[in-house]
């Protein structure tokens, strides 16, 4: 991954999660984002952040 960050579209592939549920957990605040030159993207923290998150619920 990139450090600096990875589109919406990747992340959902990476979280092995459909596009919608991916953009659920955005909207809720779930996942930070960051907007790099006029596009959405995700750390790679916050994506194994979340993962981890997920994790311990299940």
């Amino acid at each position: 991954m990139l450090k600096r960050g990875i589109s919406l579209v990747q992340a959902a592939k990476y979280l092995q999660v459909e596009q919608s549920t991916l953009y659920m957990a955005l909207q809720k605040g779930q996942i930070p984002t960051t907007r790099r030159n006029g596009r959405t993207v995700v750390s790679q923290g916050a994506l194994l952040d979340y993962q981890a998150r997920k994790r311990t619920i299940l």
